[in-house]
């Protein structure tokens, strides 16, 4: 038994127009998946920037998590709350992408 081409699968359903919309889909999910693997994608993928990450001090993160100064140092003790980074001398602060992944993890129940 010898298998059909799609040359001839379209010329025996082109009289159906469901089959013509499936073969349309088809074809159409194809190209899709085309451009999904070819290379051109990769520039538009590496233009697409990410907003930077400002750093937050202590105020602000007692502000939004709700916690106070002892609270907050005894978890980065723990491990329990993202660790400061060095901003100055004498100054200590929190990327905020960080502060905000930790909020999340808490209003969905986990604790790192």
């Amino acid at each position: 038994m010898r298998s059909q081409t799609n040359h001839e699968l379209s010329a025996c359903t082109a009289a159906e127009p469901t089959a013509q919309r499936a073969m349309l889909a088809v074809r159409l999910l194809q190209d899709a998946l085309t451009l999904l693997c070819s290379d051109s994608t990769m520039p538009l993928a590496q233009t697409i920037k990410c907003a930077p990450d400002r750093l937050l001090r202590l105020p602000e993160v007692e502000h939004l998590t709700g916690l106070r100064r002892s609270a907050i140092y005894e978890q980065m003790r723990r491990g329990f709350f993202p660790q400061s980074v060095k901003a100055g001398q004498r100054t200590a602060a929190w990327p905020e992408s960080a502060v905000q992944s930790w909020i999340t993890e808490r209003m969905n129940g986990r604790r790192t």
